[in-house]
């Protein structure tokens, strides 16, 4: 039986985003940016789908949670109409996403940002008229 424990809905999506770490002492990149994917998301988090190819020069999810001063930027677009968003995050978990011939890996984030803010409610109302439309 599987028991669904999040306190938040989740929707399934495909965006395509930009991850990078960040100092989060004096805001300069640490590494980055890397191509990704959300592939479901909350209001309190989401998880993104990323290449291993990553991993060969910088550890996203272990360097970000070893140093608690940083954090990871997550930048997209909803479709090429609509602005830019962008949040902070704080990974979560990772696991690695094998399928054939495609090595990738999935990592949870949790965002950092008020998930009945502003910023939050304007990306659920752009993928609301993704959707409509």
């Amino acid at each position: 039986m599987n028991l669904e424990l999040r306190g938040a809905k989740r929707y399934n999506d495909f965006i395509p985003v930009f991850v990078t770490a960040q100092n989060g002492t004096n805001g300069s990149r640490i590494a980055g940016p890397f191509s990704g994917r959300i592939i479901n998301f909350s209001r309190s988090g989401a998880c993104l789908l990323m290449s291993l190819g990553v991993l060969d020069s910088y550890n996203v999810y272990s360097s970000t949670v070893r140093d608690a001063s940083s954090f990871l930027e997550i930048k997209g677009r909803i479709s090429s109409a609509e602005e830019q968003f962008k949040f902070t995050a704080r990974p979560v978990w990772t696991d690695p996403f094998i399928m054939e011939e495609l090595c990738a890996f999935k990592m949870g984030i949790e965002f950092l940002i008020n998930p009945e803010g502003e910023q939050m409610n304007t990306f659920f109302a752009c993928i609301a008229g993704q959707n409509d439309g």
